[in-house]
């Protein structure tokens, strides 16, 4: 969209480019606000752990982390839950 705003405003149309600049702002503020929640609701993680999972990921090895990091705490989480369902964890205490 960008490019578009900018052919637009090198042609005369500075509405049209100050329309896109605008539409671009708010589409990049409601992504950034709306995606980790609904990553984790289809997951069933809280939003902040997803988000961590997210960052963590990236920093970890780019932007291919950003989708392998809440994969890992998806696995992560099941492994834990069934440890506990389990009675695994209360034996690893218990000793």
């Amino acid at each position: 969209m960008i490019p578009w705003a900018i052919i637009s405003a090198i042609n005369g149309d500075i509405n049209l480019a100050l329309a896109i600049l605008a539409l671009w702002i708010v589409m990049t503020v409601v992504r950034q606000l709306a995606e980790p929640r609904v990553v984790s609701n289809h997951i069933g993680i809280h939003p902040i752990f997803t988000l961590i999972a997210m960052y963590t990921g990236f920093k970890a090895i780019g932007v291919l982390g950003m989708f392998i990091g809440p994969i890992v705490l998806i696995i992560l989480k099941n492994i834990f839950a069934t440890m506990i369902d389990k009675g695994v964890g209360k034996a690893i205490f218990d000793r």
